[in-house]
């Protein structure tokens, strides 16, 4: 996928980077099927950071980008940042470093309101907090899932190991996020700054964010699916992928979660950089001053699979594949399009307004089933995607 130019003052990446943050670190999964359990691993080979020549795969910083990172890459090699702890409720405390520097009014509390919802995840079997990645709303993830990971028994664009979906995707995990816009921010209507795309923990993909983060403190941004930056319809890029027309509405939304050191990659946020650019993770309520706008809690998760019925149907995920099967079929050398193979059907009809919002219901009604205790997404819906292009960028 290639992301588009949105106009002449956003710019996204254009190397497969728009949502693919959700997948860079997600490529270490421990891996499932039979075969998976006797492949070289980071742990294996001892080569964490470390180009090791000849090796079918790497541990290094570049093998994300090059999708050949070790099943184990992300359990082995990135290791929790001492910077923060986990307290019980599955949150993060952060030891604060120097406030941001810029309007004055970025250093105190905002009257901007304290909003709360849920946003949403596919990952792999790894496990890793939120920071400086993107994240999406059930329509968000469900889309993405469904133009760019089901269609897939393979995980990379160019092949990769067969029996998975791409990426290793595994769950839709769910976090609730609290959060509180800036004063300049609110200032000029808006709780939500632009949607930033993070590749391997840095800021890929929105244009101008210094001047952005030195007006507006370390906001959270979103954008609604189709009205760009990316996804955008209509769009030459939209018509050639097959993901235009979009019939999810607003219901579809993807967001950017902004922590210490944004401007680089997880390989490179040096003690300086994580103290001259804080971020906006702050632990207790987000007060809305430059490096307290947003926190969160785990919610549950929910595997896909069981999600869309292909277990316990078949023993796993790689047993489905080698019989010949696909969730859902997007291109016409697979079979026939726009609906599942071997009795799987959730994702059939990918255009079609009313089943995209059933897609939506069921997996809200998979995470009460499994989460009785918890809100689920309708009694706790998202407020709504306020990012507005012509005033965000006026003046900076």
């Amino acid at each position: 996928m290639v992301a588009s130019v949105i106009g002449e003052e956003l710019l996204l990446q254009s190397n497969n980077t728009h949502f693919k943050e959700l997948s860079l670190l997600q490529i270490a999964a421990s891996e499932v099927a039979e075969e998976a359990l006797t492949g070289p691993t980071c742990s294996s080979l001892k080569s964490c950071h470390t180009y090791k020549a000849g090796a079918p795969c790497q541990c290094n910083s570049e093998c994300s980008k090059h999708e050949n990172c070790c099943p184990d890459f992300a359990a082995t090699c990135m290791t929790s940042d001492s910077h923060y702890h986990h307290t019980p409720n599955g949150s993060h405390v952060q030891h604060r470093s120097a406030p941001f520097a810029g309007d004055a009014s970025l250093h105190g509390p905002s009257k901007a309101p304290l909003l709360t919802f849920y946003v949403y995840r596919a990952q792999s079997d790894s496990n890793y907090p939120p920071y400086n990645t993107n994240a999406a709303s059930l329509g968000g993830v469900l889309w993405y899932l469904h133009n760019e990971i089901v269609p897939y028994c393979y995980t990379t664009p160019s092949g990769g190991k067969f029996g998975f979906r791409r990426y290793y995707k595994t769950r839709i995990i769910r976090y609730k996020i609290t959060m509180r816009a800036t004063t300049p921010l609110y200032r000029k209507g808006m709780n939500f700054g632009v949607r930033m795309a993070f590749d391997a923990g840095k800021n890929t993909g929105a244009y101008g964010m210094t001047k952005g983060f030195e007006n507006y403190g370390y906001f959270v941004g979103c954008n609604i699916l189709g009205h760009g930056p990316y996804p955008t319809c209509p769009s030459a890029q939209g018509t050639k992928e097959g993901f235009c027309p979009m019939r999810y509405g607003e219901a579809a939304a993807w967001y950017s979660l902004p922590g210490e050191c944004p401007s680089q990659t997880f390989f490179s946020k040096s003690p300086a950089c994580k103290k001259q650019e804080p971020g906006g993770f702050c632990a207790g309520t987000p007060t809305g001053a430059s490096d307290c706008t947003w926190n969160y809690e785990k919610a549950g998760e929910i595997n896909i699979d069981e999600l869309v019925g292909i277990t316990p149907r078949f023993k796993s995920h790689y047993a489905f594949c080698k019989q010949g099967c696909l969730e859902y079929v997007k291109f016409s050398a697979q079979g026939k399009k726009d609906v599942g193979k071997c009795g799987i059907h959730f994702w059939d009809h990918e255009r079609d307004a009313v089943k995209n919002q059933w897609r939506i219901r069921k997996l809200d009604e998979a995470f009460k089933k499994k989460y009785p205790h918890l809100p689920s997404d309708k009694e706790m819906p998202a407020p709504k995607c306020d990012f507005d292009k012509d005033k965000f960028y006026d003046g900076i």
